[in-house]
Parts: C-alpha cells; sequence; structure tokens
C-alpha cells in the first residue's frame, strides 16, 4: 500500500499548485504516444520522421522540461522543501528531471546525425522513465503536497507559476506548444488532452490561451 493510499488524488476539478501540473501531464503523456510511434517508424524503417521528431522534441524541450519541470524546480518543490526540509519525494523527481533531461539530448544528437537506432532506443528510454516519473507525481507527490500547502500558500505559488508563463517563456508560447502537440497527436491518432474541457480549463488557467 502507498504512503499516500489514504489522501485524496489530486481534484482535476479546482485550480490549485498541484491539478495545473497535473494538467501538463496530461499533454506530456499524449506526446509520450506519440514518441512510441516515431520510434516504432525509427525501429521499423531505420529511419527518423525528422520534422515530427523535431516537433516533439520542442514541445519537450520547452513545455515539458523548461516551463512544467520549472515550475517544479524553481517554485513547488522549494514550497514543499521549506515545509519540510529534505523532503525525500522531491528528491527523487529532481535526479528523475536529470535524467530525463540526458534521454531528450541523447534524441536531438540522433536526429542530427540520422541516428534511427540510437533515437529509438533514447525515445523509448524517455517514455518508459516520464511515464513511471508522472505517475509517482500525481498518486504520491501531489497528493501530499495538497495536504501540506495552506491556501495562501497555494495560491502563491498560482501566482509564481504564472511570471514563468509570462515572464519566462513569453505570451503565446503556451499556446503555440500545445497547438504542436495536438497536430503531433492528431498525425497519429493519439487523443488529445485538450479535447477534455476539465483539462483545458486546467491548461489554460495560468497562460489565459484558448483552444483554437
Amino acid at each position: 500500500m502507498s504512503c499516500a493510499d489514504h489522501i485524496p488524488p489530486v481534484d482535476l476539478a479546482r485550480v490549485s499548485a498541484t491539478s495545473i501540473l497535473s494538467g501538463e501531464h496530461r499533454v506530456i503523456l499524449q506526446v509520450l504516444d506519440v514518441l512510441d510511434k516515431l520510434a516504432a517508424i525509427a525501429t521499423r524503417d531505420r529511419r527518423i520522421p525528422t520534422e515530427h521528431a523535431n516537433q516533439a522534441l520542442e514541445v519537450l524541450t520547452k513545455f515539458a522540461d523548461r516551463c512544467h519541470h520549472g515550475k517544479e524546480e524553481n517554485i513547488l518543490f522549494p514550497a514543499l522543501e521549506a515545509i519540510q526540509p529534505g523532503f525525500g519525494p522531491v528528491q527523487v523527481m529532481l535526479a528523475e528531471h536529470v535524467e530525463g533531461r540526458a534521454f531528450i539530448s541523447a534524441m536531438q544528437e540522433a536526429v542530427v546525425a540520422g541516428d534511427a537506432a540510437r533515437y529509438a532506443q533514447a525515445a523509448t528510454g524517455y517514455v518508459e522513465l516520464l511515464r513511471q516519473h508522472i505517475a509517482k507525481e500525481d498518486d504520491i507527490l501531489f497528493r501530499l503536497a495538497g495536504q501540506m500547502l495552506t491556501p495562501t500558500q497555494d495560491a502563491e505559488i498560482l501566482e509564481a507559476y504564472r511570471r514563468i508563463e509570462h515572464d519566462d517563456m513569453g505570451d503565446g508560447t503556451h499556446e503555440r506548444l500545445l497547438g504542436i502537440a495536438d497536430t503531433l497527436a492528431t498525425t497519429y491518432g493519439i487523443p488529445r488532452a485538450s479535447d477534455n474541457p476539465q483539462i483545458m480549463d486546467l491548461l489554460t488557467a495560468i497562460c489565459g490561451c484558448k483552444k483554437g
């Protein structure tokens, strides 16, 4: 039994420090499903679908890592460690972020080199890592965080998220990356997270972008 089994799951019907991140996870999982398809093509045909591979990498580097992981590493995680110094789950997640970046670098290098085998290996490794990582955050870390944060702290974190969206990423970037993720999903027959109104509400709560 998980240590968080007695804690309610993240409430995706309410905008909060954790539900925003959990909503973003749905988009990342969508792109991971696309990555699975790209890895299969690279393995079967011994070629990399370069345009789509680069589009997926842009979403993963800018949305998943810089924006999403940036919110975690610079805002949520420090807030949790301020409440409980040395908070174990945070250390595990940070280590996995580093591991994920190594897989992204390997994919980028493989695309440049046209090395289909290396690309497929790195893509598959990244997909496996991130799916497990997201499950641990949604099922354990975020549920614990929801119990730890006061309403005031939660509101402060949301405002800090907003600064990342507008000041760091730049207005319109979030919307553009979501559009790329959705186009890739449509191309490869993957369900789009943005088609779920509840998830779309979370995806637009901070950036203010709207689904076209």
